[in-house]
């Protein structure tokens, strides 16, 4: 690994760290409430064995918290910067801990996603009550006009390449992200999520089949398909576009 990519991960290293650092103070308070023995594997090490592999799933679920967010804000049914994704992340991963029981030894991700959803939905629940008589009328801007950046045509080719990574710095732009969200949200919740763990966090198919308990054939699958998919979708958008 080179120096930068080593710097480019420290930031997330140290992300899963403080989450793992809170998620242990949280099961020793629990732990110290219940008058917890230590005989056999406690509930508290039990715990802690899940909020290691909760915390691995950190990005993934980021970019889905993210997504959610966006979806409302688009809608107009939340304002922009109103809730905040650290702390709804924080909600999740302490949420999944009260549920430790609930959670599949296979598809934890997908089992975190369906926590996410409803953390999501009370917060913006308890964040519109409290802004109701504040919200703004205004609308949305439209992100893509009818010059479209050289990141998406480019991308377009990318994705029909079976074999080909998906470059991070192509999604940098606000505009390239928006363009390439409309064809995501054109994709069943499970191929999205599956296609995004494999092309953008690089995760193992092995990897992705445990997180989303399926089998390592069909990740491989989804993924071949959704390329196509994706790449058939945003020449739709830009045709549909310029036209």
């Amino acid at each position: 690994m080179s120096v930068e990519d080593r710097g480019a991960a420290d930031p997330e290293r140290e992300l899963k760290q403080r989450l793992l650092d809170r998620l242990h103070a949280h099961i020793e308070r629990e732990a110290m409430e219940r008058g917890e023995s230590s005989g056999g594997m406690t509930l508290a090490e039990q715990r802690r064995v899940l909020a290691a592999q909760l915390v691995e799933h950190v990005r993934p679920l980021r970019r889905f918290i993210r997504r959610e967010l966006a979806r409302s804000i688009s809608l107009g049914t939340i304002p922009p910067n109103t809730l905040s994704e650290d702390e709804l992340i924080d909600t999740v991963l302490v949420r999944a801990l009260q549920h430790a029981n609930d959670a599949p030894q296979q598809g934890l991700f997908r089992w975190l996603r369906r926590l996410a959803r409803r953390v999501i939905r009370s917060s913006i629940d308890a964040e519109r009550r409290r802004i109701e008589h504040e919200r703004s009328l205004e609308e949305p801007v439209a992100l893509v006009g009818e010059d479209w950046p050289d990141q998406v045509v480019r991308l377009i080719d990318i994705l029909a390449d079976p074999h080909a990574e998906l470059p991070e710095e192509m999604l940098l732009t606000q505009e390239t992200r928006s363009i390439l969200d409309q064809a995501l949200d054109r994709l069943p919740e499970l191929w999205r999520e599956v296609f995004l763990m494999r092309t953008i966090d690089r995760w193992d198919d092995v990897v992705i089949a445990s997180a989303e308990g399926i089998p390592v054939d069909q990740v491989r699958s989804i993924v071949e398909i959704s390329r196509a998919f994706l790449a058939e979708a945003l020449r739709e958008l830009r045709y549909s576009e310029i036209a």
